[in-house]
């Protein structure tokens, strides 16, 4: 005689069902688009070009003020408009023609006003301030690319192959930042591009080294190194571009390149000298 069981409503195909539907309505949130403009056709950044300065200025969405300077950011340019050239601008219209230039005979002198009638203009005007001319911007005192990352100083190189593998050393006092030692407080932070990021398939990697000051500036003298230290590409020297830029704290900028050519596993070699002041003035002296 078979024994009667008691129902179980928690069992296995209970769960599974609720999985199941479970599983169905995630996926439904993640594949069904939600609304709203397509990324191309809605504004992501405005920005605007510093002809004085050689500067670009923007305005970001509240996502990137977390960031910091020193931080990477996948651009994706969807869609631009070339600037019109003259050929492309529409032609003006023609101007109309002036109307006649009454004859002095025609011309009648109006009546003059009796001593007793005030003129309807005789009433004292407020005198206008002189507006204040502002200031002139200051002239930047520049040279070269602009720095890869808004900061106080900036030494940097920068070479063309990725398969060439070449490492920066600033050094100051006898004590150097580089790749092994990448901050000191008395010269800088050490920044590079050479980390083999991929993102999407898309290799990020850049040809840039560089030491960078951004709370304030440290004045004193600094030897610059660089050395070449493999090549994948069976490269036997390499041409390396270098740039030392400084920001004052009224906002003036000065900057100077330098180039040198490496060769391969040779010592380190000196490529410049900096002697840098306190109100961002620097002399530069090139090996």
């Amino acid at each position: 005689m078979a024994r009667n069981r008691e129902p179980q409503i928690f069992n296995i195909s209970f769960l599974d069902v609720i999985c199941g539907a479970l599983g169905a309505v995630i996926f439904l949130f993640i594949a069904v688009p939600k609304g709203g403009s397509a990324p191309g056709k809605k504004q992501q950044v405005s920005m605007s070009y510093d002809t004085v300065h050689n500067q670009f200025f923007a305005t970001i969405s509240d996502s990137l003020k977390a960031k910091r300077p020193g931080d990477t950011l996948l651009v994706v340019l969807t869609d631009y408009k070339p600037i019109p050239g003259i050929a492309e601008c529409p032609e003006c219209a023609d101007c109309p023609e002036p109307a006649p230039v009454a004859s002095a005979g025609d011309y009648k002198s109006p009546a003059p006003l009796s001593k007793t009638e005030p003129r309807k203009d005789s009433a004292t005007r407020p005198v206008i301030a002189s507006e204040t001319k502002p200031d002139d911007f200051k002239k930047s005192k520049y040279q070269g690319d602009p720095p890869g990352v808004p900061c106080k100083v900036s030494f940097e190189i920068s070479w063309g192959d990725l398969g060439d593998n070449v490492d920066l050393l600033v050094c100051k006092n006898n004590k150097c930042v580089s790749g092994g030692s990448r901050e000191i407080k008395d010269i800088g932070q050490w920044d590079s591009g050479k980390a083999k990021t991929k993102f999407f398939g898309s290799d990020l990697r850049t040809t840039q080294e560089a030491v960078r000051q951004f709370d304030k500036i440290l004045p004193g003298e600094y030897q610059i190194y660089a050395v070449f230290k493999e090549s994948t590409k069976n490269n036997t020297s390499v041409y390396v571009r270098g740039l030392v830029y400084s920001k004052s704290p009224e906002g003036e900028e000065k900057g100077e390149p330098f180039s040198t050519t490496l060769q391969l596993k040779a010592p380190k070699a000196l490529v410049a000298t900096v002697t840098m002041q306190e109100n961002g003035q620097f002399d530069l002296e090139r090996k």
